[in-house]
């Protein structure tokens, strides 16, 4: 079965990444919520998109250069007076629901990681009980080869997660072309991709699915791209528009 994962949830229907969203996404008929996290200064397990709190809170400043204290001082635009959340509360939510995580590693504004964080991610979905109910994903390869370590030295492996997923971007997809793709994921001893939703193709992903690679989606937002994702048969895809993604399903099993 596709699962639907609910993007930042539901970034097209509640302020991203914030305590509402994940409380409606929470009594929705999806599998999964995707979410970001960074580390504050103080390292402090931080649900955000960007690496600053520019766009979305009425503050200013890099994550992880403000401690928790200070970052909790804003409050995210249009959630009613809630600031950032940590994951732990996000863990929180979620637990008690059927709905399981899917986490985004995410870096500095740079690109660079933030020291310890994979290892802290660890921790935390270890002591939750929540890291057999987790797909853990990132752009950057070298955050899911360290996420992956971190899970190995921790006394864990892969096989625990839910998924292990490098998410591909257009833009490396049209540098490299599909075989430089396959020949990373290859290097690097993946098996998990995030392909954007208009990207993929029965003749694209073909290569990666003989060879044993597991076929995610990201950005299927519309009805038309809902529906690429169900005909396909990928194993999950992040969508702003949960509502879109749930009546498409339904549509489909109904036929």
């Amino acid at each position: 079965m596709t699962k639907i994962a609910s993007h930042r949830g539901g970034t097209h229907l509640w302020p991203e990444n914030s305590r509402l969203a994940f409380r409606q996404t929470a009594a929705l008929p999806v599998e999964l919520v995707e979410f970001d996290v960074h580390h504050t200064a103080d390292k402090v397990l931080v649900v955000h998109h960007d690496a600053t709190i520019d766009r979305m809170t009425d503050g200013k400043g890099e994550i992880g250069r403000l401690t928790y204290e200070q970052l909790s001082k804003f409050v995210i635009v249009g959630a009613a007076g809630e600031t950032i959340p940590t994951l732990d509360e996000v863990i929180d939510i979620f637990a008690p629901s059927p709905v399981d995580l899917r986490l985004e590693i995410k870096t500095r504004p740079d690109g660079t990681a933030y020291e310890g964080m994979e290892e802290a991610i660890v921790e935390r979905l270890v002591a939750s009980g929540m890291l057999s109910r987790c797909m853990v994903t990132s752009f950057s390869l070298e955050r899911v080869d360290a996420f992956r370590k971190a899970l190995e030295a921790a006394g864990h492996n892969v096989s625990e997660l839910l998924g292990l997923i490098w998410l591909c971007s257009p833009a490396v997809i049209r540098q490299v072309g599909w075989i430089g793709v396959d020949a990373a994921l290859a290097a690097y001893g993946i098996f998990e991709i995030g392909i954007r939703a208009e990207m993929i193709s029965v003749l694209a992903i073909a290569p990666l699915s003989d060879r044993g690679v597991i076929i995610h989606g990201w950005a299927a937002h519309d009805i038309e791209m809902a529906t690429r994702m169900f005909d396909l048969g990928i194993a999950s895809f992040t969508t702003d528009r949960p509502d879109i993604a749930i009546a498409t399903r339904a549509k489909q099993e109904m036929r």
